[in-house]
């Protein structure tokens, strides 16, 4: 079995895939201070919720977008299964071409996302994930990757109200049923939710404006996705899989060879 790991700013993802078949998946939050065996004790206990074994694991794709915590998700894999992870990044085949200026710093989540994007739903697509950050990326109809785009997520448009103002208070995500709030807490969601709502809706017009192709599908994930995604008036393809269905896709478009 292959384990997809993905390790973002706010949590980290396992998927448990049998051949193309996601068997389990697990969130854990980010934490930068722990050590490979503190989250080996983690991911022990769900392998022990589950009926799989860490001796199922027979491959492991990483990626990561927290530096510190790669190499301790390199030390976590070698200690539990005994393996060396495939790394993501653009190096890799991907089947995709990154016409950019530094492929090198496109995130390995992005990278996931394009991948699993375009060979799931074809090209042109318009790739959103609503995490930590809302990025957005677009994929041409043969497989180029031709830009993006990185925003403030909805956590952090929300974190920044309660930190940096003196009366406004920490808030729930949720998103409300209008836009005329009369108590704090409720405007305070409408400017944050709708106001996510409006620019990843503006965002798309504008990205299939200057791709020049008003048909390109729109694919959202992430986990603030099902806050965002329905007030959105794009049409959109909601993927809660989608980055780590990318990961299994990189792992096997490059696993000629492996032992």
């Amino acid at each position: 079995m292959l384990l997809a790991i993905d390790v973002g700013n706010t949590n980290i993802v396992f998927g448990l895939f049998d051949g193309e078949v996601l068997r389990e998946s697990w969130r854990l939050t980010t934490d930068r201070g722990k050590t490979a065996d503190e989250y080996g004790v983690f991911l022990r206990s769900l392998f022990d919720s589950s009926d799989k074994l860490p001796r199922d694991v027979t491959s492991v794709i990483l990626a990561s977008v927290v530096p510190p915590l790669a190499p301790i998700m390199r030390r976590l894999v070698d200690r539990m299964f005994h393996l060396q992870p495939m790394l993501v990044s653009t190096a890799l085949h991907t089947g995709i071409s990154w016409d950019v200026e530094s492929p090198a710093e496109m995130g390995a989540d992005r990278v996931a996302d394009c991948v699993g994007a375009f060979r799931k739903y074809g090209g042109p697509c318009i790739v959103v994930d609503l995490g930590t950050a809302t990025t957005f990326n677009y994929v041409s109809g043969d497989g180029r990757y031709l830009g993006g785009s990185i925003a403030p997520g909805l956590l952090n448009s929300s974190e920044l109200l309660f930190s940096r103002t003196a009366k406004l208070p920490r808030i729930e995500l949720e998103r409300p049923t209008t836009s005329l709030g009369i108590d704090t807490v409720t405007q305070m969601q409408i400017g944050v939710v709708w106001g996510e709502v409006f620019m990843v809706d503006g965002m798309i017009e504008r990205m299939r404006h200057d791709g020049g192709l008003s048909d390109a599908k729109v694919v959202v994930t992430g986990g603030l996705a099902p806050v965002v995604v329905p007030g959105l008036r794009a049409e959109c393809i909601h993927d809660p899989t989608l980055t780590l269905d990318g990961l299994r896709m990189v792992f096997e478009l490059n696993s000629d060879g492996l032992p």
